[in-house]
Formats: structure tokens, C-alpha cells, sequence
């Protein structure tokens, strides 16, 4: 009952007290405001739609009415700066850039966004979504992470990969790990970060031996493999990746490693295992068992996270990690030999022998009292389902 009464008192709250009849561009800059206010991680905007927020994963209305269409195409001309946003949605383009507005002197607001055509009503219309992106990445929980997983974080060369599906904390928290990194009096380190847009700036954040510098991919460089390339002309220690989605991104992060620089990058994948599914599908058929050598070669870490609910009603990140030392990559490269398809079982028995899976991590804060037995039992299912898939394709091999 008190969980239904909260719930119902975040639903008005998470109401604007007052809204325009229309908004203009500073109407958009309260409404963000009031999104931040409540711990909305997510705005979604959207033709002939109430405007609605993401909050600790629970979707809330904003407004009480519904947008115009010509509303909602001045709102994307607001983010993008200029007035042919809608022009360029129309043609079947994307837009995705960062927005920032002062909310006085010394403090302002940025957000990531995204617009996308989309058919509303049988019309065109427009889809938006916002995330904030703090000012300082948030600091990394060292008692959170753990002794062992924090030890892995910060290799000396190779390959580290923050792995989960959007919207799982993964970017804040590799952000949060170049904060560590930059605050550290005895790193001196030259760190510079690839994204696409470039989403946490460090500028605030104390760097007493360390510089950072972001570039935007495709504003300052084509793509990533090509931001690798350039990223070996201008003396770095640590290349940040956004995405190693592609072949040639893959190829470039492998060769950066192996001339002694540590490479961080990104997947959308949500196991250790699938890291390599997913990796091994990006590559050429021809060159696949030559790079995924080469990627076991160079790995050091791969993390995956998401976010589940917590007892507080909140989230609470749930992660799952493999630190690669000798003997594993060892294992993975004997199993790439024989038969590349069946690296990523190998990796998973791996994760569950000598590192951490998400169950492994999920009953250890159902027993903390962080999260409810459901989760753990959601986790325990698909761990069973994943075990069986790789039984039944084992069997399928015989």
C-alpha cells in the first residue's frame, strides 16, 4: 500500500505545476529543469503526445496535454540550433547532438538528444528523447565496485570493455572512471575520448597531472576507426572509444593496444559471452579467427552492466566481469583455434569460474536487502536458458 500511495504522489509531482500554452525555448529549459528536479534520467517528446520522463525506470507524464505538431518541430529547431531540423527529419535523417543552456553565471544544464521521424496518427511527426549529462561525470563507488573488479579497472596497455544496452549507466560509468584517473595526482596521463556527440565533459573536474581532450565523431573526425588512427599521431596513454561496433573500429583499438596504449571502449551487449558474439559478428568472415585472436590478445577487462530496481525504489547497477590474465586468455585462444563459434561458451564458463556473473552479483544484493527476489530470480531463469542454448547447440555440433 505505501509503495502504491509513493507511486501515486511521484505521479503528481512529476506534473508541471504550470505549463504553457506553447512552448517556446525557455518553456523546453523549464521543463528540462523540472525533469532534473525529479531524477528523470530520460525526457521523450513526441507529436500529438504528452511529454513524459524516465524516473529511477518508472515512466511518468510531464504535462497534462498533449503537444502540437508544430510544437514539437520548433522543439527539435531549439535543440539543433538552426531552423531546418524538421527539414532534414523529413528526408529520413536523424539528429543527435548535445544541447546546453546556462541556468546562471556559473552553472548550466546538457543534454544529449536524439529526434527521429517517426508516423504518429497516420502523419508525420516527430520522436524526441533527451538524457541529462552532468556537468562532472559522478564519481566511481570504489566499496561498490568491489576490490577485485576496482584492481582491473586501470590495466597498463590493452583493451577494457563497459558492455549493456542503452540506457544501463555504462557511459557514466566509464566516465566515472576517467574522472578517477584525471584526479589522481600521480596518473600523468595525456587521455583523449571519441564519441558520438561527445557526452561528458571534464573541464570541472580537477586534473592536477592529467589532460583530456574530447572529439566528436562525425563533427571532428568520419567515424571511430579513423579516430583510433589519429589518436596514434597525437601521443595519448588512454584512447576512450564511444562504440567498437564495426570491424575496423575493432582492428584499430587492437593495433592502439598493441603499441602499448590503453583503449576503453563501448558495446551493446549484455554478457561476457555475448561481448564476443557480438564482437565476432562485426568482424569480416575472412579475417574473423586472425582479429578475434588478436581482441583476446589485447583484452583486459569486459564489464557488463545494467540497472535493476532496488528495494528503495530506485536502481542499483548489476554487473558481471571477466579479468583476462594469462591462463584466460590462454583458454580463449586454444578455443578461437578450434572453432571460433565456441569462444563465447568458453568465455562464459570463464566468467562463472574466475570472475562474476549477474546472477552471482545479484544474489550477493538480495542478501545485502538491496533488491527484491524477483530480480534474482529473473536472473536465475535466464542463466538457465542461456545454459541449455549452449547445450543444445553443443549436441547440435556432435
Amino acid at each position: 500500500m505505501n509503495a502504491v500511495l509513493s507511486d501515486q504522489s511521484l505521479i503528481e509531482r512529476a506534473l508541471l505545476r504550470s505549463e504553457p500554452t506553447v512552448f517556446d525555448e525557455i518553456g523546453v529549459q523549464q521543463l528540462l529543469v523540472h525533469a532534473k528536479a525529479m531524477g528523470a534520467s530520460d525526457v521523450y517528446i513526441k507529436t500529438n503526445a504528452r511529454v513524459t520522463a524516465r524516473i529511477h525506470g518508472r515512466l511518468y507524464r510531464l504535462t497534462r496535454r498533449t503537444l502540437y505538431a508544430t510544437e514539437v518541430g520548433s522543439i527539435a529547431g531549439y535543440l539543433y540550433g538552426g531552423p531546418n531540423a524538421e527539414v532534414q527529419l523529413k528526408r529520413g535523417m536523424d539528429l543527435d547532438n548535445a544541447y546546453t543552456f546556462r541556468l546562471n553565471r556559473s552553472d548550466s544544464l546538457r543534454f544529449r538528444w536524439n529526434a527521429t521521424g517517426a508516423e504518429i496518427d497516420g502523419s508525420f511527426g516527430i520522436s524526441i528523447i533527451l538524457r541529462e549529462l552532468p556537468e562532472i561525470p559522478p564519481a566511481i563507488d570504489k566499496e561498490d565496485l568491489g576490490d577485485d573488479l576496482y584492481g582491473a579497472l586501470y590495466p597498463d596497455d590493452g583493451i577494457v570493455m563497459v558492455c549493456g544496452p542503452t540506457g544501463s549507466g555504462k557511459s557514466t560509468l566509464l566516465a566515472g572512471m576517467i574522472r578517477d584517473i584525471a584526479e589522481n595526482p600521480d596518473s600523468h596521463c595525456h587521455i583523449i575520448t571519441y564519441e558520438s556527440p561527445v557526452e561528458f565533459v571534464y573541464d570541472k573536474v580537477e586534473k592536477p597531472t592529467t589532460e583530456i581532450e574530447s572529439t566528436s565523431i562525425p563533427d571532428h573526425l568520419p567515424n571511430f576507426a579513423a579516430a583510433i588512427r589519429n589518436s596514434l599521431r597525437r601521443d595519448p596513454d588512454i584512447i576512450v572509444v564511444g562504440e567498437m561496433r564495426d570491424g575496423e573500429t575493432i582492428g584499430a583499438a587492437i593495433l592502439a593496444s598493441q603499441t602499448g596504449h590503453v583503449v576503453y571502449g563501448t558495446a551493446h551487449s549484455t554478457s561476457v559471452g555475448a561481448t564476443f558474439t557480438r564482437t565476432m559478428q562485426s568482424l569480416p568472415k575472412n579475417e574473423q579467427q586472425g582479429m578475434l585472436g588478436g581482441l583476446i590478445d589485447s583484452l583486459r577487462l569486459i564489464i557488463c552492466q545494467e540497472l535493476v530496481q532496488s528495494t528503495d525504489g530506485k536502481r542499483v547497477a548489476l554487473r558481471e566481469y571477466l579479468s583476462f590474465g594469462e591462463s584466460e586468455r590462454r583458454a580463449l585462444l586454444t578455443a578461437a583455434m578450434r572453432d571460433p563459434a565456441g569462444v563465447p561458451s568458453v568465455a562464459q564458463q570463464l566468467t562463472r569460474e574466475r570472475g562474476q556473473t549477474k546472477l552471482m552479483h545479484a544474489r550477493k544484493l538480495f542478501a545485502a536487502g538491496r533488491i527484491k527476489e524477483d530480480v534474482v530470480l529473473r536472473f536465475e531463469l535466464a542463466e538457465q536458458t542461456a545454459r541449455a542454448q549452449v547445450s543444445l547447440l553443443a549436441g547440435e555440433g556432435e
